[in-house]
């Protein structure tokens, strides 16, 4: 972590002033999806196809970014490759103006075509969905052939990396809940065995646009008091792996630390110090700015990159007012686009 970086954010962080700029843009193709995962609410049953920004306008919008210069620029959705035409061409245009890009997928449209595209787009990281080592784990946790999807995926993904030379990096993203405890180790067997870049941890989020009311006790996928213990033991054994010389684990020492206190506390989870709001945006489908339900694009006021400049919204009063929310906000949460820091991990990661 750099130092200066860090130093700029936590400045901004108590003074609430833009004196930095985004770590990472979050561009949301598409709101749909070709799977139904039980651990995730972004799907939508009927999105406005019209209301997607157009290619134009997404080229347009990554050209502005590129001028804000040295931003990771990273493709979402729903699953982008619905779009795939389009998000090949935002790579390429990302990648032209010297952004760092990154996408996430759950892999079931990559085939071997798909694989070839995406490599020579020159995408820099690729994350594949993959929440059990075990077949039917994971497909009940995400959906029928989800499984195979994802693997078939990471083979053509690799394939066609080393026929053309590529350096993507190629990693897993596993989401934490109750249905996959006894995976997590073996998922990172599997990283290792596979030789892939890394995997990211992800604590399951119960409603992760964190607009309404959670039933911690009925939700399945919450981790129980119950299975605490095993929890703690999985934790404490990632974060061994993460220390020695075969770790491949990208998620950062904060998160794997408190992932048992995240699920044991439940709504009274508050660790860290949230710096979403000095270092993500997240760009709709639709061009409006967000940050986790916050803000800038409030109901009354929505602020869209249509209609002003990504640097401007970020300079503008309504971010200053999402800052401020942010840093009020009781929410529990381990999200991983969402940059946290106590002294501990200052000390740890800045100061030493």
């Amino acid at each position: 972590m750099d130092k200066g970086n860090v130093g700029r954010k936590l400045f901004s962080y108590y003074t609430n002033l833009p004196v930095c700029k985004p770590d990472m843009i979050n561009l949301g193709l598409t709101h749909r999806c070709d799977m139904g995962c039980k651990v995730c609410n972004t799907k939508e049953k009927n999105p406005d196809l019209k209301e997607e920004m157009s290619a134009e306008d997404l080229k347009k919008l990554i050209k502005d970014i590129g001028r804000w210069g040295d931003i990771g620029v990273s493709f979402a959705g729903g699953e982008p490759l619905i779009r795939k035409d389009i998000l090949i061409d935002c790579i390429k245009t990302a990648k032209d103006e010297g952004l760092t890009t990154y996408m996430t997928t759950n892999g079931r449209q990559v085939d071997k075509e798909t694989a070839e595209d995406i490599v020579d787009s020159d995408l820099d990281f690729i994350s594949v969905s993959l929440d059990g080592i075990n077949e039917e784990t994971n497909n009940y946790i995400r959906d029928s052939g989800s499984h195979e999807g994802a693997v078939r995926a990471i083979e053509n993904l690799k394939k066609s990396k080393i026929e053309n030379g590529s350096d993507l990096k190629i990693g897993l993203t596993t989401v934490v809940n109750s249905k996959n405890l006894d995976d997590l180790i073996g998922l990172h067997d599997f990283v290792m065995e596979e030789d892939l870049y890394e995997i990211n941890y992800h604590p399951y989020v119960p409603d992760n646009s964190f607009m309404n009311k959670v039933d911690y006790e009925n939700d399945e996928f919450w981790i129980q008091e119950k299975d605490q213990e095993k929890l703690e033991k999985v934790v404490k054994k990632l974060i061994e792996i993460k220390k020695s010389e075969k770790g491949r684990i990208g998620t950062s020492d904060f998160i794997l630390e408190n992932i048992p206190d995240y699920f044991e506390n439940k709504e009274k989870f508050s660790k860290g110090q949230c710096l979403a709001g000095q270092a993500y945006m997240y760009v709709k489908p639709n061009g409006n700015v967000d940050v986790c339900g916050k803000g800038p694009s409030f109901n009354l006021r929505p602020m869209n990159v249509k209609d002003r400049g990504i640097k401007e919204i970020w300079r503008s009063i309504n971010f200053f007012i999402t800052r401020l929310k942010i840093k009020v906000c009781d929410r529990p949460c381990l999200m991983l686009c969402f940059p946290k820091i106590n002294a501990r991990s200052f000390a740890k990661e800045v100061i030493s």
